[in-house]
């Protein structure tokens, strides 16, 4: 998913489709604790080329399974995502919403697997979380209450 801006504006007009079985496994890192594993990533979509304004504009559909952990039981669990992201590469700025090309390549790996990380859920729950669990409720004296305090000696 690496192209030359000079490919990209040949290719513009009538080789503009998208399809591609990604492996992104190599962007996760340490860093995602709730991130276990991510599965061969399904692209496809089409690109345009925007002369005027020197834009290259990726419409994309994204298809991939995460294995994340439960919030509760620590378990793995499977999270699928099917969605579609537009992503937009400018050779200057243009806005927020749109890259600069640095050099003279695309490589679309990297801005697929942060569209990723956007539409991952926060938290996953697994199905039989709530099966096993229970609240500890603990009850403090009064004592243990002042004690604990950090502004008890300011009462004083």
């Amino acid at each position: 998913m690496k192209w030359t801006i000079h490919e990209l504006i040949k290719k513009a007009n009538n080789e503009n489709f998208i399809q591609a079985k990604l492996d992104l496994r190599p962007y996760l890192s340490k860093e995602f604790e709730d991130l276990i594993d991510i599965l061969e990533t399904e692209v496809s979509g089409e690109y345009e080329y925007f002369h005027s304004e020197e834009m290259f504009s990726f419409n994309l559909d994204i298809k991939t399974t995460l294995i994340m952990l439960c919030s509760i039981t620590l378990k793995e669990v499977e999270v699928a995502l099917d969605f579609h992201s537009q992503i937009n590469f400018s050779l200057s700025f243009i806005d927020d919403d749109t890259h600069v090309i640095e050099g003279i390549t695309i490589d679309l790996k990297p801005y697929i697997f942060s569209e990723i990380l956007v539409e991952k859920p926060m938290r996953v729950i697994s199905k039989d979380a709530y099966q096993d669990y229970h609240d500890e409720v603990t009850k403090l004296t009064e004592e243990e209450i002042e004690s604990s305090n950090p502004f008890a000696k300011l009462k004083k």
